[in-house]
């Protein structure tokens, strides 16, 4: 599990389609994840997340901090500037990694990461502010080539 996505300072790219609860359209995305351990305390990873949408000028970039780190649960945060900063649980083992934020009006939601044999890891993301609005993201993301 020491090369696991999120886990492991690197770098991975991805891609994938955001839906909408409220519409049949769909947004196609590419994305770019940094991620690094924090400097004064190597135990704790940073993950910078770029997502650029097809259409939209702006990007969106989200920060995630990952603490508490055990073989089987963490701890996360996502920070961005739409939503503020919320906090959530996650749970792994060698072919899954997930995390949930609850009770934060501005952003509920989850991701889930399966691991496939050769280490890509496919994924599904669903946040909303309520069960009537919801954002459906469905993906893939591998790690970059070192060069």
């Amino acid at each position: 599990m020491d090369d696991d996505f999120i886990f492991t300072p690197s770098v991975w790219l991805g891609q994938g389609k955001i839906s909408f609860s409220s519409s049949s359209e769909f947004i196609k995305f590419y994305t770019k994840w940094e991620i690094a351990r924090e400097n004064e305390t190597p135990d704790i990873l940073i993950a910078t997340q770029v997502v650029e949408l097809i259409g939209v000028d702006e990007p969106v970039v989200n920060t995630f901090t990952v603490t508490e780190i055990t073989p089987t649960k963490f701890a996360i945060s996502l920070e961005n500037a739409s939503v503020g900063k919320v906090i959530g649980t996650g749970l792994r083992n060698e072919n899954l990694i997930a995390w949930e934020f609850v009770g934060k009006e501005s952003l509920e939601g989850f991701e889930v990461y399966e691991k496939q044999e050769n280490g890509d890891y496919f994924f599904h993301a669903e946040y909303g502010t309520s069960e009537f609005f919801r954002t459906f993201v469905e993906g893939l993301v591998w790690r970059k080539e070192v060069e």
